[in-house]
């Protein structure tokens, strides 16, 4: 079968074709040969291995192993229309005889087209990509050659497992060139690991300036009081300490940008002392709205505000109204007494003058806020 090896250079292509094409050989008691583009070092693991001209590999044994490294030399890409060499030809051949191919070369591009479409299952081809320079390769694996193999996303159609380099080999054979590749981990690695480091560095700062402008208000405050007491005559001198410029542009400076009560000057003073309520909901225009009893609109979704206008909202938590007329008590029960009867001439009584209507019971102060706010809540919509 036909055997692919890619990568680029120093990603251990060769490195890992040895070990494989050894081990295979051990397994199965099969001959193996080279061009030569490496020196196997004498009375070495691969000191048995044949080196011969590619065009000849027809003259060896039926089973023999063939490492092919830097293929491109061997099985050019040819030119459209070239005619088909004999050695590549005979390739569509070798499963008969029981041999193996195993071609390295950078990219499968480099290797002549006819031998690419060759390569089927149980074949493969194999790409090597190195990490961070490490001694350690990602091995990316197709049935078929993959054309754009080095792009990235694509061991997304292969098997990709991690391969270490087996450094053993090293001592196998002469490489023809220098091992110049280093260590080097990407700007993205870099990146990622500062972020890592720095978003918690970031967030525990920004929480703790946080927790640091909310506890500091009332201290300032405390502060420019005892620098008024002191500039008014106080005689406790330990206790007086002159606000700085900066600390008091530091207390007039909101802790959220257009809400100037923010600032930790007025901490004392902004103090909350009402609590916002759905004091009226009204339906108009297929639209849902609560305002609070200042008048000003609640952010509500529309199921809740459609089912405080069918059922009402319930204050618990707010006092009756002391302005509220009481109930009329009765009045107690007058005792008379019993007096002699007398008689009484008739005498003609005039009919008493009609009284006027007496004024209403004014309203209590709640009815006459809820009555403006519902008036100022239809003045929105008209």
């Amino acid at each position: 079968m036909l055997h692919v090896i890619t990568g680029a250079n120093g990603a251990g292509k060769t490195l890992n074709t040895l070990k494989w094409v050894r081990e295979r050989s051990l397994k199965e008691n099969r001959p193996v040969c080279h061009n030569g583009r490496f020196e196997p070092v004498p009375g070495g693991e691969l000191s048995s291995w044949k080196k011969i001209d590619f065009k000849d590999w027809q003259k060896e044994p039926d089973g023999t192993i063939f490492l092919i490294d830097e293929c491109h030399n061997d099985l050019p890409v040819r030119g459209s229309g070239a005619a088909v060499p004999e050695e590549v030809r005979m390739l569509a051949e070798h499963r008969r005889r029981g041999m193996d191919f195993y071609l390295v070369t950078q990219h499968p591009q480099n290797l002549d087209n006819f031998v690419r479409r060759l390569v089927g299952s149980p074949g493969w081809h194999r790409h090597l990509k190195r990490t961070f320079g490490a001694d350690l390769v990602s091995c990316i694996e197709w049935e078929a050659v993959n054309p754009n193999c080095e792009k990235s996303g694509s061991g997304k159609s292969g098997t990709v497992t991690m391969v270490g380099f087996p450094k053993e080999v090293y001592s196998w054979y002469k490489s023809a060139s220098l091992h110049t590749g280093k260590k080097k981990i990407p700007r993205a690695v870099w990146t990622v690991l500062a972020t890592v480091v720095l978003v918690p560095v970031m967030g525990y700062l920004a929480i703790t300036g946080v927790y640091k402008n909310v506890t500091k208000g009332a201290p300032q405050a405390a502060e420019t009081a005892a620098a008024k007491s002191g500039s008014s005559g106080a005689t406790n001198a330990g206790q007086t300490r002159v606000v700085t410029p900066y600390e008091y542009v530091q207390s007039h400076t909101a802790r959220i940008p257009g809400f100037p009560h923010t600032a930790p000057a007025y901490d004392q003073v902004a103090q909350p002392v009402e609590v916002p309520y759905p004091a009226a909901c009204v339906t108009m225009r297929d639209e849902c709205r609560c305002y609070t009893q200042q008048a000003t609109l609640i952010t509500m979704d529309e199921a809740t505000c459609m089912l405080i206008v069918k059922r009402g909202f319930f204050v618990d938590f707010k006092r009756p109204n002391a302005d509220m007329p009481l109930q009329r008590q009765e009045k107690p029960a007058v005792t008379a007494q019993l007096a002699p009867v007398q008689t009484v001439v008739p005498q003609t009584v005039p009919m008493p003058e009609p009284r006027e209507r007496s004024a209403p019971l004014p309203q209590d102060s709640y009815s006459q806020g809820l009555a403006a706010r519902n008036a100022q809540v239809r003045s929105i919509f008209q």
